[in-house]
């Protein structure tokens, strides 16, 4: 029997508080040394392999430098999405003045089952239903589980549609999570249109008359793409880009155009980046000058910008006063006049929580449901994701927030409340998003910021801003400034975030850790 490959590298060169990747031949392992000595765990995030040396360490977690998937330095447990797993973790001797780590993997954390004879039905497969089924079985759960939704599919990663996905033609299978998803986490899949859902029966009921109930009910529905009603958004070739099919679609259809145009939204700044890089000639219309500055700020929209327009997107402001073609599109026309020649449109003009079939609840004007706290919305009953109104912490405010990555905290959170781990949801709201080569991170929530404090340069596209609303830093935007970035989302995950009075004077986050 071989021995097994070990990895060797000096006591020194790991830094009391810090961590190194170290590697042998192609086997490569992350050492990370505290004052409770040394541990070695998997290089590259679980997520989608982001060299987790290259991220940061805060308040005894381990940050992804990519996706801010955290996981625990202890014993490298999962915190926060969007990985959906643990590190694998490596025994580890010191012989004299190296550590050495042995590449046969720790046993996991296995705890005792709990939940038999306990039915959990999700309705959605989405990312908030994703991570509640995962978190569910990786912390014990071992009832029944049944997911039910429109899209045939296994579950797929919504954040790749409008960006690599795009820039050349993809197989749809490179978005799923796991091709096997319901089979690998024992869940039955009920795929149907849901025609209603009675929180306090905890019941619902399929288009087709068939009809689900549980003692535990988690309510996922998403979002779907809004598309006003102008003339012409019936033509072929205008497309939305909500679920893979759309994507699948889009992409297909950019194998034999030329122009396209893009309709508003920060999904369609995204698909217009990696469409320009696939030889498209592509315009984004907008009704405002600059895209993005009510949500950024007047200067991160004018870099942003300036930077896509340095790639070869074009821009055009004006409202859309209808699609022009004779049963397919040939050009978006403005209230003005211009006459903008496409062959495809992607409309990125935002999203609808898909609330309507919940019975016996008031949406809010967002169109999302409020509930409490801890997410709940009736006796054993969550909502989860989009359609969510929660209390958001940092902003003091009762939010609605279509963040991916949200929605997987959502859904971890109320797998914990299922297994009765009570209490608020406190995590902090995060999303990046892939201008072209360049991430954009935000995290936090402040629509209608009093003031912005900004450090770097936009220009540069090396900054971090901090927004303001009265006495709070309620969130930040960062391109190229990930240490420092991560730090304050950490800060603001723990309730702790920096008073404006320190923003303003200077403070770097990472000394408040």
């Amino acid at each position: 029997m071989a021995e097994a490959t070990e990895i060797r590298h000096p006591l020194e060169k790991i830094p009391l508080g810090g961590m190194v990747e170290a590697a042998s031949g192609e086997a490569k392992v992350l050492f990370v040394r505290d004052a409770d000595g040394v541990r070695a765990f998997q290089a590259k995030c679980p997520h989608l392999g982001a060299p987790l040396a290259k991220g940061e360490i805060c308040g005894g977690r381990l940050y992804c430098p990519w996706h801010k998937a955290a996981f625990a330095l202890t014993d490298g447990g999962l915190e926060e999405p969007p990985a959906l797993e643990a590190l694998t973790r490596y025994p580890v001797r010191i012989e004299g003045e190296m550590a050495v780590a042995v590449l046969e993997p720790l046993a996991p954390f296995s705890p005792a089952p709990r939940g038999e004879g306990t039915h959990v039905l999700v309705v959605g497969t989405g990312a908030a239903a994703v991570a509640c089924v995962t978190s569910l079985r990786r912390l014990g759960f071992a009832g029944t589980i049944t997911m039910v939704g429109r899209e045939a599919h296994p579950p797929y990663d919504r954040t790749k549609l409008s960006k690599q996905f795009l820039a050349k033609l993809t197989p749809a299978g490179k978005t799923l999570l796991e091709p096997d998803f319901y089979v690998a986490h024992r869940v039955e899949h009920v795929h149907g249109t849901v025609a209603r859902i009675e929180p306090e029966a905890r019941r619902v009921t399929l288009e087709d008359g068939r009809a689900l109930d549980a003692d535990a009910l988690v309510i996922a529905t998403g979002s779907r793409a809004v598309v006003p009603d102008f003339p012409g958004a019936d033509l072929d070739g205008v497309h939305t880009l909500r679920s893979l099919d759309d994507a699948v679609g889009l992409s297909a259809a950019a194998e034999g155009a030329e122009r396209v145009v893009v309709i508003g939204g920060f999904i369609g700044l995204e698909a217009a980046a990696f469409l320009t890089k696939r030889g498209l000639s592509v315009t984004v219309l907008a009704r405002e000058a600059v895209p993005f500055a009510k949500r950024f700020g007047e200067a991160v929209g004018t870099a942003l910008k300036r930077y896509h327009a340095g790639n070869g997107v074009q821009f055009a402001q004006g409202t859309i006063a209808r699609i022009a073609g004779a049963g397919r599109v040939e050009a978006v026309e403005t209230e003005v006049g211009e006459r903008l020649p496409a062959d495809i449109v992607l409309i990125g003009a935002g999203a609808a929580p898909e609330t309507g079939a919940i019975a016996g609840v008031a949406a809010r004007e967002d169109g999302g449901v409020a509930v409490g706290p801890d997410l709940r919305l009736a006796p054993n009953v969550w909502l989860a994701g989009d359609i969510a109104a929660f209390p958001e912490r940092a902003s003091g405010e009762t939010a609605r927030i279509e963040h991916w990555r949200l929605a997987q905290q959502h859904g971890t959170h109320i797998a914990r409340q299922i297994l009765n781990q009570t209490g608020p949801f406190a995590g902090a709201p995060f999303f990046w998003s892939n201008q072209g080569d360049k991430r954009l991170d935000y995290g936090g929530y402040a629509p209608g910021f009093d003031r912005i404090v900004l450090r770097g340069s936009t220009d540069q596209l090396d900054f971090i801003a901090y927004y303001v609303r009265g006495e709070r830093v309620t969130a930040a935007c960062s391109i190229g400034r990930n240490p420092e970035f991560t730090a304050f989302l950490h800060l603001l995950g723990e309730g702790r975030a920096p008073s404006p009075a320190e923003i303003e004077a200077g403070t770097d986050p990472r000394a408040l850790i």
